[in-house]
Parts: C-alpha cells; structure tokens; sequence
C-alpha cells in the first residue's frame, strides 16, 4: 500500500493497473486527485472578531434600602436622612468633648450613624463634610463660650462681693475655663489660648465692660435730666 500526506485504500496493483494506457492513466489520475479532495480535511468556517470595546459592562448597581420594617411597622428612611445628618453633626462634635465618658458614648452613635447613612446611599465625601462642619461649629462655640467666660470673671472681680461668694465663683471660671482648654486641645486649637492670648482676652473683655458701664451712665443722666425737668 502507498502511504504518504495520505491515507489511500487502493493497492498499488490497481493503481499500476491504471497506468497501463493513457485512458486508463487518465482515469487512475482522476481517481486519485478524487481522493485527494476526499481526505482533505475541511477547513473551519473564519469566525468573526467582535470588538469588546463596544460591550457595555456596568456591575449592577444595589439600591439602598428605602423602607425598614420594625414590629410590623414600615419607616420610611429616606424621610429622616436630614434629622440622621443633624443628628451625626452634633455627636460627631461631641465626640471632642472635654468630658470623657460623654466622648466615648457621642463615638460610639455617631459610628452607628455613619453606618446608617452610608447604608442610605449618602456619599464618603458628604460624611466627611459633615465632619467638617461639625469641628468648625465646635471651634467657634469654643472660642466664643470661653470669651464669654472672661467677661464673665472680669465682671465678677469688678463688682466684688463677699470673700466667700468671691473664692466660690474664681473656682466655677477656673473650671470652665479648664474644660474650655481641654477641648481646645480636642480640638487641636490648643495654640489659641496661650498666656499673652488669654491676657489679650481679658484686655477684650475689660474693654467691653467700660463700653456697658459708660452706656449704663448714659442712660442714667438721660433719665435724670426727664426727672429735673419735672417729665415722668
């Protein structure tokens, strides 16, 4: 048998058998190239490229949950999002609180909080804005309760009163005042309130006294001129 490229079943008799006369030559040609095509194996169709960047892909998005079922009742979520905002704005400033356990607890809701808003589909960059918003907020009350506090002693120590009364009322500023640099401190402005800023403070505060007592005197000589006057 003949073996090659391919694979033939014919003899090689039959095939000699053919060459014999030109017809018969002819025809062993023709029965060969028949097998030929016969044996050759089929070539697979040309599949087509397909362009992958005009496949749209999108993961599929998770709806955050607009209703939460509790004992049977459905809240409506999505109506409370400012009140949970509000509400994670002043923990979140409370959380610098010079009192330690009111601190620790304003941490603990204002973590439960973040997790529900971000639950509620409100964005990292919203919260943290919130964030923001609430040590500014807390910064001004500081500064501004600890002027006032200031005032408060210089006026006290301007008027006077008894010994006792006095040394009561130095130790209720000097605790404020402690509690107001602690969270200074919190809240990283500690800087502010240094010994030539407190004395600037005072010199403030003073200054605002003479402006109250001068207004007061004011209005006393304008009543007393009515009185002269015979005006009721």
């Amino acid at each position: 048998m003949l073996s090659g490229g391919f694979q033939n079943t014919a003899t090689a008799d039959q095939l000699l058998h053919h060459l014999k006369t030109p017809q018969s030559a002819a025809k062993g040609a023709k029965q060969v190239e028949n097998n030929l095509k016969a044996e050759k194996p089929e070539i697979a169709p040309q599949m087509e490229m397909v362009d992958v960047t005009t496949v749209s892909v999108r993961a599929e998005e998770v709806a955050a949950p607009k209703l939460l079922s509790v004992l049977g009742y459905k809240i409506d979520l999505t109506a409370k999002i400012e009140g949970f905002k509000e509400s994670y704005t002043k923990n979140f400033a409370l959380t610098k609180s010079h009192n330690l356990m009111v601190a620790r607890f304003a941490d603990f809701k204002t973590g439960a909080l973040g997790a529900l808003l971000s639950a509620l589909g409100v964005p990292n960059d919203e919260i943290e804005n919130l964030q923001k918003k609430a040590v500014r907020d807390a910064i001004n009350q500081n500064e501004s309760l600890f002027a006032e506090n200031e005032y408060n002693d210089e006026l006290l120590s301007i008027i006077g009163g008894s010994k006792k009364r006095m040394r009561s009322q130095n130790k209720v500023m000097g605790d404020i005042r402690g509690q107001l640099m602690i969270q200074a401190k919190n809240l990283g402005i500690e800087n502010r309130y240094t010994r030539e800023r407190i004395l600037e403070l005072k010199l403030t505060q003073c200054r605002k006294i003479l402006e109250k007592f001068v207004e007061e005197r004011s209005n006393l000589e304008y009543q007393l001129q009515f009185v002269a006057f015979g005006v009721n």
